[in-house]
């Protein structure tokens, strides 16, 4: 869900997306207000990623002083069970919604509610509301228009369809996993083509203008396994990007709006919230970059400052919540490609030296003992993405990966089942 500076950032820019929809005032009493917000949650159950709606927001208005709720709205919409009871008698099979108060730049409160994926099969409408809900109907969000529709063109329809199919096949997956079936078969060797995809990625630095590459940060490497140089359409390259894009936090991943073009990429950066940078090459090689940033202290740790050359601090969470959105993106963008063969993924830390692990959540204990990394760089294991593992699930591919990291920084009492809860938590169950 929306931070309060993720919210300001998302309101600056003065309009809807696919993922967030703006609502002005309403009681939760008031039945066609209810009705609209009903409409935009089905809708965005019915899209991969879900979405947020955000409510006390004036559409033509989205910053100013007019925006927000009042204490009895404000109250009454931050209940949860409440407002699940009233969204969900229009769904079926009921959604699955979250609730957060946020604080608006003009400093009253607004209700963000977060909406998930369906589930297993997609959400229809329960029952009819005047002209504003039918019984019966698929709602989506338009891909022309940022809105809730329910008619459909053949890509969202075919979008919605895609869906559910991965998602019962992920279920064939894993029923016959249980059954002691084994359906994946190893990956026995290494892309061939490493060198040629190393050029491209160490040219990306002289295209940027604003991304700090001297500082700390992440670099997220996907790539098909063999190299060819025309492989997407230059003109192809933002449309793959945009529809692969993932939304899961309310922050996409990458953050795409108005790429810069070179011969044979396409590149963008921005530093409004999350310090970051990608390009994409016709070859098919994309790479983000991440900045670590700066964090604070955990408040209940006891560990000391000046230990060991101690440089700044790191999140656990950060890189296991990039690699978990890096690798979903990579199944995304390899089925917009359409590729037989199977996608590498990689992941390589720059300049980490004297970087210290905090957990950076106060609902967590901060750890008691310095775990700092003491060389400049790092990389992970190659991951390869075929058919049968972008099925089977991928959040394990980022605990697998959190894990060689967080090991080089001394701290190897960590556990896939501790991993694991932090991706639930923040992404919801897979």
């Amino acid at each position: 869900m929306l931070s309060d500076a993720e919210l300001e950032s998302v309101l600056s820019v003065g309009q809807e997306t696919r993922a967030v929809e703006f609502k002005r005032s309403g009681s939760l009493e008031d039945g066609d207000y209810v009705a609209l917000v009903a409409r935009a949650a089905l809708a965005f159950a019915n899209q991969r990623d879900g979405g947020q709606i955000i409510l006390g927001i004036v559409d033509s208005s989205a910053m100013g002083e007019e925006n927000g709720l009042n204490e009895s709205q404000l109250e009454d919409w931050s209940d949860i069970d409440k407002v699940t009871d009233k969204i969900n008698r229009y769904a079926d099979p009921p959604l699955q919604l979250t609730v957060g108060k946020r604080n608006h730049p003009n400093g009253r409160g607004v209700v963000i509610i977060e909406v998930r994926e369906f589930a297993e099969i997609p959400s229809l409408c329960a029952r009819d509301f005047g002209s504003k809900l039918k019984l019966g109907q698929l709602y989506t969000r338009s891909l022309r228009k940022p809105e809730s529709s329910q008619y459909h063109t053949q890509n969202e329809m075919r979008e919605v369809l895609d869906l559910a199919t991965q998602k019962g096949l992920r279920r064939f997956v894993e029923t016959v996993g249980r059954a002691g079936l084994n359906l994946a078969a190893a990956a026995s060797s290494q892309p061939t083509e490493q060198q040629l995809y190393r050029e491209q990625l160490d040219s990306i630095p002289a295209h940027l203008s604003t991304f700090d590459s001297a500082a700390p940060h992440f670099v997220h490497i996907i790539h098909p396994s063999s190299f060819s140089p025309d492989r997407i359409a230059y003109t192809e390259l933002q449309q793959k990007v945009a529809g692969s894009t993932v939304s899961k936090r309310g922050w996409p991943f990458p953050f795409s709006r108005e790429p810069e073009r070179g011969q044979d990429l396409i590149w963008e950066e921005n530093g409004r919230m999350h310090p970051e940078a990608w390009a994409f090459f016709t070859t098919g090689l994309f790479a983000d970059l991440r900045s670590i940033g700066e964090w604070q202290n955990d408040w209940d740790s006891l560990t000391i400052d000046d230990e060991r050359g101690i440089t700044g601090n790191m999140p656990v969470w950060l890189p296991l919540c990039n690699f978990t959105e890096a690798i979903e993106f990579a199944v995304r963008l390899r089925a917009a490609m359409a590729l037989d063969e199977p996608m590498a993924i990689r992941f390589e830390g720059k300049h980490l030296t004297g970087r210290r692990l905090v957990v950076a959540d106060r609902g967590r204990s901060g750890f008691h003992s310095n775990y700092v990394y003491s060389a400049a760089e790092w990389s992970s294991n190659p991951i390869l993405l075929d058919d049968t593992t972008a099925v089977a699930g991928t959040r394990q591919f980022a605990v697998e990966a959190t894990k060689e990291l967080v090991h080089r920084f001394g701290w190897t009492a960590v556990t896939d089942d501790l991993l694991s809860s932090i991706q639930d938590q923040v992404f919801g169950p897979e």
